[in-house]
């Protein structure tokens, strides 16, 4: 098959963004407003937006893909006010129930209340004999996050800085870098109470041995106030963002896959980018003074860069952990959930108290055996979902599916067919012997697994999160905005923080770093916050929206 160049008039751009995920999107956005540039976005699915796409079944049943709640979507906090600059504040948020997450061990159902106040009332409720203990986790929940703050302000510092990130760093690393389990294991003594606290290990992908105590404090604070969702569903936010790209004359554009960053002279100075046309591959390049990739870290620089590039820390990128993949059971159901008592929040289901114990069974899944799963009701947190939907979430590594990842989606084959049925009729079972009624719900189903994920984004083993946030990535100055390639950055959760609020302020940060002036995620921030603050008080004797609802 012989690549043909497509020759394009219209090729160079202020900037390039490599991947439409929330990161990307965001330092886009930003860089069209803030800075009036001229930006591409470049997409190698067919769905702008990343892990904040949606997709759809027979008409009436979407779903998301990536994002399940977000936290700190309150009027007034900075996190929304970032959204709503970026989004033009086109993007309305749903406050979800106020018991957002559910977990449920054998024996033992605590539910997540919003506000702190509540959460601190129902963990002494449940466990009075460790209330001193319970008391001192919420003021170390505060310190902890308060140095991964510092550490999110030292991913700005270049290599000139390298020293003052490492020591602002070190200050409070030890506590803040600890095992979220030694963590537990010192502080508490029930075994009931160390479930329940290490219960949302899944959203930061890697188990309670592994993540740092500064990642868990992190999302507890950030659920503290509740959880919400984008009404209209996550795909709302790239359709929000796009048409300002557009408006500065940019471009998002799909089906795009880069295949090489270009360098001239240790400069990144545009892309290459390959789209099937039949049996044909087209090749075009794109050239920009700034490529900003929101590739992930891994992909950028294992696979987008010249063979030629000599890294400092190539060894260590190529040798870093292996993050986490999972399955996805979409449901489409003929009720609304309300009928087996989900009111709208997400339910997590453990076969044991032992969260390590179920991840080193994860694998047991593509037997039939189960050892946790997330479940989680789009449609009910979304006032306008014309059908009635859930997803089903366990983690898995990518290895069993290794065997067919080469074969296109769609066409893998009999064999693969029967073993994601056989995954999918062990998750409905598990969900169905916790959540009676659960079954007879179900109207249309479909499972996406590791092999889906790498397909779609090219990340590393169908992994969800990017690198895993162990603590070797927090140490690792290497890992930030900046790149030892003049003119190249990252953005999204390896540039700094993970999940979808976490790669957004990633997006802030490449924004700043992109344009040489780092100091400016302040007024960044200032500006966002202005914005936001004017926009709803324009609209504040209007009918409230459903964030305040």
């Amino acid at each position: 098959m012989k690549p043909q160049v497509k020759p394009d008039d219209d090729n160079r751009f202020d900037a390039i963004v490599v991947g439409s995920g929330i990161g990307g999107l965001t330092t886009a956005s930003l860089l069209a407003q803030l800075e009036n540039q001229r930006v591409l976005v470049l997409e190698q699915h067919f769905k702008i937006g990343g892990f904040t796409h949606t997709f759809s079944r027979k008409g009436r049943y979407e779903w998301d893909v990536g994002l399940h709640y977000v936290g700190q979507m309150g009027i007034g906090e900075p996190p929304r006010a970032v959204f709503d600059f970026i989004t033009g504040g086109g993007v309305k948020w749903n406050r979800m129930p106020e018991i957002y997450d559910r977990f449920m061990f054998p024996g033992l159902t605590f539910d997540c209340r919003a506000g702190r106040e509540n959460l601190l009332a129902d963990l002494l409720a449940r466990f009075p004999d460790e209330a001193k203990a319970i008391r001192l986790y919420f003021r170390d929940i505060t310190k902890a996050v308060r140095w991964l703050n510092r550490y999110v302000v030292t991913q700005t510092l270049g290599p000139k800085f390298g020293g003052l990130a490492r020591f602002a760093r070190w200050f409070g690393s030890e506590f803040a870098l600890a095992p979220v389990a030694d963590y537990v294991n010192r502080r508490f003594l029930d075994k009931k109470l160390k479930a329940v606290i290490m219960g949302q290990w899944g959203l930061y992908g890697v188990p309670p041995s592994q993540a740092p105590f500064a990642v868990h404090a992190l999302l507890v604070k950030h659920y503290l106030n509740g959880a919400y969702y984008p009404v209209g569903g996550a795909a709302v936010i790239a359709e929000n963002i796009v048409p300002i790209i557009e408006k500065h004359g940019g471009k998002a554009l799909v089906n795009k896959q880069v295949s090489k960053i270009l360098v001239n002279n240790g400069r990144a100075i545009g892309v290459r980018v390959e789209q099937r046309n039949g049996e044909t591959i087209e090749t075009e390049e794109f050239f920009a003074d700034k490529i900003i990739s929101d590739a992930g870290a891994y992909t950028t620089y294992t696979r987008l860069l010249p063979e030629d590039t000599r890294l400092p820390f190539e060894r260590e990128i190529r040798e870093f952990p292996n993050g986490v993949a999972n399955v996805t059971l979409f449901l489409g159901l003929k009720q609304p959930p309300t009928a087996i008592g989900a009111e709208g929040g997400n339910i997590w289901l453990y076969r044991e108290l032992d969260h390590e114990e179920i991840h080193r069974s994860r694998n047991d899944l593509v037997d039939g055996e189960v050892s946790h799963v997330f479940l989680s009701f789009p449609s009910a947190k979304d006032p306008e979902a014309k059908g009635h939907t859930a997803e089903i979430i366990a983690f898995v590594d990518s290895t069993p599916f290794a065997q067919w990842e080469a074969k296109p989606w769609r066409s893998r084959g009999e064999d693969y067919e029967q073993l994601k049925r056989r995954i999918s009729g062990a998750l409905i079972d598990f969900v169905e012997a916790r959540l009676s009624g659960f079954r007879d719900l179900i109207d249309y189903q479909e499972l996406s697994t590791p092999i889906t994920t790498k397909s779609f984004t090219t990340h590393r083993n169908g992994n969800i999160y990017g690198l895993p946030v162990v603590p070797e990535k927090f140490r690792s100055l290497w890992l930030g905005p900046h790149t030892p390639i003049r003119n190249l950055h990252l953005t999204g959760s390896d540039a700094a923080l993970f999940g979808i609020t976490g790669a957004m302020i990633s997006g802030v940060l490449a924004s700043a770093v992109a344009q040489d002036r780092p100091w400016k995620v302040g007024s960044i921030f200032a500006n966002a916050i202005r914005y936001s603050s004017e926009l709803h008080s324009r609209t504040k004797n209007d009918t409230p929206e459903c964030a305040e609802a």
